[in-house]
């Protein structure tokens, strides 16, 4: 009787043991994009008027040209510069728009993020030479 009990256990022992071979333990799906802890690189190089600025501003290059492009329809950036004006530090961008001359100088508030200024500079006109 002992042995019959004996060869039952290790018989179910042999069973579940091999059922549970059969399933590989899942792990948990990986997200599509990881997440990493730095925050990502400005997409354009900014200017700075004088070193350190960049780390004085509440708001980020990127964060301010989208800002400065919504104030200019279409328009597509050509300069990007962080400097004070008047004791404010901005973000100054040259915004040049396909069809029209010169360009638009938009300044926006690097810790705010709100647009200070929106201002069209004509082309510069060729100058001619006395003969």
């Amino acid at each position: 009787m002992i042995r019959s009990a004996t060869l039952a256990t290790v018989a179910l022992a042999v069973t579940l043991t091999a059922a549970a071979a059969g399933q590989a333990p899942t792990a948990p799906p990986k997200p599509a994009h990881a997440q990493s802890a730095t925050p990502k690189p400005a997409i354009h190089k900014v200017k700075e008027a004088q070193p350190g600025l960049l780390k004085q501003a509440k708001i980020t290059a990127d964060a301010a040209e989208q800002t400065a492009l919504g104030a200019v329809p279409g328009g597509k950036v050509s300069s990007r510069e962080i400097e004070r004006q008047k004791g404010v530090l901005v973000y100054a961008f040259h915004v040049r728009t396909e069809g029209q001359e010169g360009y638009q100088a938009v300044t926006v508030d690097a810790n705010t993020g709100s647009m200070v200024s929106n201002t069209h500079m004509a082309a510069k006109k060729p100058t001619k030479k006395p003969q």
